[in-house]
């Protein structure tokens, strides 16, 4: 059911115009939702504010689901604007500035609900206030999706903290950025499984065949070799690097 324009409150809004949908869609549209709302704040604030510099409403005769900024949140229309042109920017294939991968992740989540119900073209939109409203339409998945996906592949490298490992098929670990956390799939053979598992939540370098996006971002690596950073507890102070540089010993 679609939301009465006037009985709009919050400053970004997302609004499910259907009269049922499933336990699954409405969970994956309100944590896409918030997911985004927070993954821009993030890109936009650069981590100046936290989840509670926004409040949540949930619409009461509709299946929407608003926030509003607290107070002390001064980047809400920053991040209001951005999303909503943002979203403009996805549905004619063009990659936004304040959108991470992350961020592309969750516009394309919202693009692609009710398709277990076979609705072509889903009633989802997302408000600005009561301005303005952009429709996620089915293209912006399809353009996510080329966004993000790999266009060349050569040899390099790609650092960050090692997480996720999986054993499931195909043996692999994700590399998480150290500066924006994106994160960079890493296949590997069974035998570096013992240094994988040594190096969890530690900083690597993995070297090998790196399929890389058009802009020239990272997006998986088949892993030839794995080198650890050194721990912090193992790199000298200056006074110790002063000493060797002089011959000095510890």
């Amino acid at each position: 059911m679609a939301i009465k324009l006037e009985e709009v409150t919050t400053d970004i809004t997302l609004e499910l115009d259907e009269e049922v949908i499933s336990i699954a869609d409405y969970k994956k549209a309100s944590d896409s939702f918030l997911d985004l709302v927070k993954e821009l704040s993030k890109s936009i604030a650069d981590a100046k504010i936290s989840e509670s510099d926004w409040q949540v409403k949930v619409y009461a005769g509709s299946i929407g689901v608003g926030v509003l900024p607290s107070p002390t949140n001064v980047y809400a229309d920053q991040v209001r604007m951005a999303m909503v042109d943002g979203i403009k920017s996805l549905s004619k294939g063009i990659r936004p500035i304040e959108f991470t991968d992350k961020a592309i992740g969750h516009a394309k989540s919202l693009a692609s609900l009710f398709k277990k119900a076979g609705l072509t073209k889903p009633n989802v939109r997302i408000w600005s206030k009561r301005e303005e409203s952009v429709d996620m339409d089915r293209m912006i998945a399809t353009n996510a999706d080329s966004l993000l996906e790999s266009s060349y592949e050569e040899d390099g490298s790609v650092d960050g903290i090692l997480e996720r490992l999986d054993a499931h098929g195909t043996l692999g670990f994700v590399v998480y950025d150290v500066i924006d956390e994106r994160a960079v799939r890493c296949e590997i053979s069974e035998a570096d499984i013992p240094l994988a598992l040594k190096s969890f939540r530690e900083r690597i370098e993995v070297i090998g065949k790196v399929k890389y996006r058009k802009d020239g971002m990272p997006v998986s690596i088949q892993a030839s070799k794995i080198i650890n950073f050194p721990k912090k507890s193992e790199i000298p102070s200056l006074t110790e690097m002063r000493n060797m540089l002089n011959g000095i010993a510890a």
